[in-house]
């Protein structure tokens, strides 16, 4: 019975199991661990007979066995210690140091100069466009201040003008003597640098053609000029022989002067109003007290039919209003 007994190990109750140190583990508590077992093993279980030794195999000694669990508990703890030991990355950051910006922060700083470019072109856009207005603003009110054409028909007119001619319907009832100064005088206005020959009396030599070819272009391809009755009294005295005139030179200045006011279309025909601006107006003079617009003293409306050579008068009449200037303009 006691052999029994002694033969026998004595069963133990269930061992408190050791729970494995929580928090940081390494390999010595795990050397720790299994030794506390072996102990509490050879206290707790008494001598025995040695038990006949089984049939050798090959198989692992416990040794080996143990070194290999070793071994692996061993690579597994440096294991952990190697993750422990490695901060995360928000840690390992010196203190002080600033966080780093998030990559659409810095995504931002490259479009900096894109939108420093496009701020740019928009400006010069702003620029072009203010430009443009000013270059078509400036065109319109040239278009609607431009009166050049109006200055053009003066200076075709003036020779007509400076005669102060009665209202005719057609060449054939217009003063003849006024057609012959208007013409003669509109030579000189056209050629006075060729003329460059004088009588005894220092008087300008004018050929008839050139006379008569400002004849037709003031009234007309059909217009003629009349030489008969001419007086003596005049300023100037024709030459049959020499087919030339001899002309007293004189200043213009006692003279109207034309002013074309409006344009307008009429049946087929271009008619002007013409103001006449007396001498004594402050336009005509040349000082720093010159009027900016004349003040003409009457008005006359001159129509102008096209022909083969240009445009030449055919009608000089009276305005519907009459030929006074109306008091408010």
């Amino acid at each position: 019975m006691e052999n029994q007994e002694q033969g026998n190990p004595i069963k133990k109750g269930p061992s408190e199991k050791k729970e494995p140190p929580r928090g940081k583990v390494t390999s010595t508590d795990y050397r720790d661990l299994f030794q506390g077992e072996k102990e509490h093993r050879e206290k707790t279980t008494p001598p025995s007979s040695p038990a006949p030794e089984p049939p050798k195999e090959k198989t692992p000694s416990r040794r080996s066995a143990g070194s290999g669990v070793k071994a692996a508990v061993k690579a597994a703890q440096e294991g952990l210690d190697l993750l422990q030991e490695e901060p995360p990355e928000d840690s390992r950051r010196e203190e002080g140091t600033p966080p780093e910006e998030p990559r659409l922060r810095a995504r931002g700083k490259h479009r900096a100069p894109a939108l420093i470019v496009g701020v740019v072109v928009l400006l010069l856009a702003l620029v072009g466009v203010g430009y443009l207005a000013t270059t078509l603003g400036t065109q319109i009110y040239r278009a609607a201040t431009d009166d050049s054409r109006e200055r053009a028909y003066d200076a075709f007119l003036r020779p007509l003008v400076m005669q102060d001619p009665e209202p005719f319907s057609s060449q054939e009832n217009a003063d003849s003597r006024m057609m012959l100064n208007a013409s003669l005088w509109k030579a000189l206005e056209d050629n006075s640098a060729s003329y460059t020959e004088y009588d005894e009396a220092g008087r300008t030599l004018v050929p008839l053609a050139d006379v008569s070819d400002a004849c037709h272009a003031l009234f007309g391809p059909e217009a003629e000029l009349q030489l008969n009755g001419l007086d003596d009294d005049t300023f100037f005295t024709f030459d049959e022989s020499a087919n030339q005139f001899h002309v007293t030179p004189y200043s213009t200045q006692s003279s109207f002067v034309p002013y074309t006011e409006s344009i307008w279309n009429e049946e087929g025909n271009t008619v002007l109003r013409v103001g006449y601006v007396a001498p004594t107006d402050s336009w005509r003079s040349q000082g720093e007290s010159a009027a900016e617009a004349p003040t003409p003293v009457k008005y006359m409306e001159y129509v102008l039919t096209a022909g083969e050579n240009g445009e030449y008068v055919s009608q000089v009449r009276e305005p519907a209003q009459g030929s006074e200037p109306v008091s408010s303009s």
